[in-house]
């Protein structure tokens, strides 16, 4: 079958590898149908990420710890791509119950057991009973290969899989693998317990997660939504998402709020974060910190803020999002930049916009 493999900088190539096959009664194989590129996925395809970790290892710029969790050779190529995707089911193992061949499904990009005690508790993105960080699409527990396939496997398919209902056009669902749920991270478990809250979402590298943060607030009725970033682009599609209010600069700041979300992934964003922050409020960050933090504790003591970081609990929150959007509360595809097909997803997945999503033909056309 073929798969689409990250290279190098600039550089996908499709290639031949083995089908998989089920070889346990837990699992299942799908077919991916649209993919998206995530948020995550243009810092390597733009940059000498490997090379540059390396080095900055051996310089100590790089916090050592960050490949202790993810390996050395992390962002090292070739790897299979692609880790956000909706598929249809093809095969299922004998007892897998809740999917059946032909249903429509999202598949997280996280590999969870659903029996340990971290999934048993929704922190699937920490599954006790997989290997640290395991993926579809990059990373050190690859035997599952990437979102970019004629077929994947899915060795847990009961507790992975979500099936999303006929009447719900799946293809801007794609990054419910991964992106929209990590923007339900940053806003939801507040808005659940009381939506009267003001929301600042500091935007940059961190595209499409910022954006879906808004689309999240909005929906669940935060009292007031301002969005800050340097891109035109992101700038436009937060109006469109339900920002109240859309800044080029934090020169036009001129108040604190409730939750302030840091998808900038920059140590100005990260500090901004702090300064607008109301006293007893929360900041949340969506960006991965390669280099080691100096955080103003004292700041942060005297303010008493909440500060949430780490990483998504794909498949948990997938189910609260998909919820809004059964509900027409809220609806993923004000954040899609690029839809093309999935022959041309290498020319696609290159271009540099906010999100890509490559989709090609069911095999069949109801569940």
């Amino acid at each position: 079958m073929n798969q689409l493999y990250y290279i190098k900088k600039e550089k996908l190539e499709w290639r031949e590898t083995n089908t998989p096959v089920i070889n346990g009664s837990l699992q299942a194989i799908v077919r991916p149908f649209a993919s998206a590129k995530c948020d995550l996925d243009d810092v390597y395809l733009f940059n000498n990420l490997s090379t540059k970790l390396n080095i900055g290892s051996v310089l100590r710029i790089v916090d050592k710890d960050f490949h202790k969790l993810f390996g050395q050779n992390f962002f090292k190529g070739p790897f299979p791509f692609g880790h956000e995707c909706v598929a249809e089911v093809i095969e299922t193992g004998e007892l897998v119950k809740t999917v059946k061949p032909g249903d429509v499904v999202t598949v997280p990009f996280q590999i969870s057991c659903g029996s340990c005690i971290n999934c048993n508790n929704g922190v699937t993105g920490s599954c006790s009973n997989t290997p640290p960080v395991s993926t579809y699409g990059f990373g050190t527990h690859l035997q599952y290969g990437g979102a970019m396939s004629d077929l994947i496997k899915v060795p847990f398919a009961d507790a992975m899989l979500l099936k999303i209902p006929n009447h719900i056009n799946p293809i801007h669902l794609a990054s419910l693998s991964d992106n929209i749920p990590d923007a339900y991270r940053n806003v939801g478990p507040e808005l659940e317990k009381n939506p009267d809250k003001s929301i600042l979402v500091i935007g940059g590298k961190v595209k499409s997660i910022g954006l879906y943060t808004v689309l999240i607030a909005n929906a669940m009725g935060a009292s007031r939504i301002d969005y800050m970033d340097y891109s035109s682009e992101r700038l436009e599609l937060a109006k469109r998402c339900g920002a109240d209010n859309v800044l080029e600069s934090s020169s036009n700041i001129n108040e604190q709020y409730d939750i302030v979300v840091e998808a900038n992934s920059d140590k100005q964003g990260l500090f901004k974060a702090i300064k607008y922050v109301r006293p007893n409020g929360l900041i949340s960050s969506s960006g991965i910190y390669l280099k080691k933090m100096k955080m103003p504790l004292i700041e942060m003591y005297s303010k008493g803020v909440t500060f949430k970081t780490g990483l998504a609990n794909a498949r948990t929150d997938a189910e609260k999002v998909l919820e809004l959007i059964k509900a027409k509360k809220l609806n993923p595809e004000l954040v899609t930049t690029k839809v093309d097909s999935w022959d041309n997803a290498i020319e696609a997945f290159l271009t540099k916009t906010t999100k890509v999503i490559v989709s090609r033909p069911r095999l069949s056309s109801s569940n």
